[in-house]
């Protein structure tokens, strides 16, 4: 049972490892020294965490003028 449990560590290990050199963000060497958990939460950050894009609200309308506090 604790080979099978060591293997599937192992596993994680690698897939983890391959990911996060793939894109780029450490070298090999750094990611020997990481654990499972760090692994596992950097790649979460790098795959999972997308960015939220919020656009500037605009106080113009739709003739160009500007009828915002500071127009007049």
């Amino acid at each position: 049972m604790s080979r099978m449990l060591q293997n599937a560590l192992d596993e994680q290990r690698k897939y983890y490892s391959q990911k996060l050199l793939a894109i780029g963000v450490y070298d090999s060497q750094v990611l020997t020294n990481m654990t499972l958990t760090e692994l596992k939460n950097e790649y979460n950050y790098f795959y999972h965490n997308v960015p939220k894009v919020t656009r500037k609200k605009s106080t113009s309308n739709r003739n160009g003028l500007d009828f915002g506090e500071n127009c007049f």
